[in-house]
């Protein structure tokens, strides 16, 4: 039993060292200059700090910094964009064998650009480790060598033999404020098979000074801080028996193997608590996904540095979408502006205070499968807005909306809402997402 525990524990570990290492080493190594990214915002460039610092931008003011007295700190904004390679057959130029694509999230601080320039360059770093596939097999050039072989092997013989193989890795800004900036890179890999491979990691920054946040930089007694996060994925994960169950199998102390999640990279601040998660396949079968564990601040309180602990909310607002056209000059604040497709110029406007506000890609499917709209494609985020606007340049669609708008209010509840239009007069329109297809 201690032999098995003690595997499940060293590769996790061996993963995270792993990545630690990596960009250690590749801070001092030499490496081809990674593609130039599709982008699909464009970002203000800041200048150095003056007494009144704006976003370079279109008619960019930066709005009130705290809403309502709340002391949520510097307003923080990122930009996403995302760059794809595609690979084709030797011998068939129409013939794709490798997807390779990735987004690159860009933080901008108006009022901290230095601790803004040091989180950037670190996670320009992290591109260049998954684009070279450093310390592991998933670098871009491995992974086409490997799918020239096997469509060399496949190719001519019997049909149902896949041959496009892939990998993609997509960030999430899981919370942003005067403190800290958390996000989330979900990687997956596809070799051939019934199904991919799939990896979590969780990067935390200070908003302060730039560095990442270690777990044992989190309290004055980290032991202290560790025990209660052990005791709550602990419970967490007895209210679900048949995980529980599961990790119990083999003769494994599953309270031992739930303890051992506490590791650095598998976890995140997320904007209602602190998560932690396993190792792809470490708790449980792979194909049934990764669980993860997250613990409200709430029982925290005592344990972690009050500096980490997210402000009080003390407003709420909503959102609403205009034409820039129908806006009288002068009578907005703009935070800048976000091109997502070719279209039409609009504004989103926070009326009061919205938080967590994100902007995304979004699909429709089969209501009986859950909910009716999932993410695609993240492209903006925004840890506040108070009575300000993003320009957003974006087509409405004809049909059914295929851009997401979330935030959450005072209380962390999060909002859905489309992109539309109104059907009788053809003003854009922010809709509920619980609207299900026609026709």
């Amino acid at each position: 039993m201690k032999k098995i525990l003690c595997l499940l524990v060293c590769l996790a570990m061996v993963f995270s060292l792993t990545a630690c290492a990596g960009l250690d080493v590749i801070r001092e190594t030499e490496l081809p200059p990674l593609p130039t990214p599709e982008l699909k915002t464009e970002t203000p460039a800041p200048e150095e700090p003056s007494e009144a610092p704006v976003v370079q931008s279109e008619s960019v003011v930066i709005p009130e910094e705290d809403p309502e007295g709340a002391d949520l700190g510097e307003q923080i904004l990122v930009f996403f964009s995302s760059t794809t390679e595609t690979e084709y057959a030797p011998d068939d130029e129409k013939q794709p064998i490798l997807n390779f694509s990735y987004s690159t999230p860009q933080l901008i601080m108006n009022r901290n650009t230095a601790a803004a320039d040091k989180i950037n360059e670190e996670l320009r770093l992290l591109d260049e480790l998954y684009y070279s596939g450093y310390g592991s097999d998933m670098g871009k050039n491995h992974l086409y060598e490997v799918a020239l072989d096997h469509y060399s092997y496949a190719h001519g013989k019997a049909e149902g033999i896949e041959t496009l193989f892939s990998s993609s890795r997509a960030v999430d800004c899981c919370r942003a404020d005067g403190s800290v900036v958390s996000f989330l890179y979900r990687t997956s890999v596809y070799t051939g098979g019934s199904q991919g491979e799939f990896s979590y990691v969780g990067r935390t920054y200070s908003t302060q000074t730039g560095e990442k946040l270690t777990l044992d930089e989190l309290s004055e007694d980290y032991e202290a801080l560790r025990a209660v996060i052990a005791e709550n994925i602990i419970a967490l994960a007895r209210e679900d028996k048949e995980l529980y169950t599961e990790i119990s199998k083999n003769g494994i102390d599953a309270d031992t193997a739930l303890t051992a999640l506490i590791r650095e990279d598998f976890w995140y601040f997320a904007a209602d608590g602190m998560v932690f998660f396993p190792a792809w396949g470490e708790l449980r079968p792979a194909e049934e996904g990764i669980p993860s564990f997250t613990i409200p601040y709430e029982k925290l309180i005592g344990v972690i540095d009050d500096q980490y602990l997210p402000a009080d909310r003390e407003a709420d607002g909503t959102l609403v979408i205009e034409r820039v056209s129908d806006v009288p000059e002068g009578t907005i604040k703009s935070i800048g502006l976000l091109t997502v497709s070719d279209g039409e110029d609009l504004y989103l406007r926070a009326e009061g205070s919205v938080y967590d506000v994100q902007i995304s890609s979004a699909a429709y499917y089969d209501v009986e499968a859950g909910e009716r709209f999932y993410e695609t494609e993240r492209h903006w985020y925004a840890s506040f807005m108070t009575d300000c606007a993003l320009q957003l340049r974006a087509l409405l669609p004809e049909g059914m909306p295929d851009l997401m708008i979330t935030y959450t209010d005072s209380a962390y509840e999060q909002h859905r809402l489309l992109l539309s239009e109104n059907g009788v007069d053809g003003t854009p329109a922010l809709v509920d997402d619980t609207i299900i297809a026609v026709g």
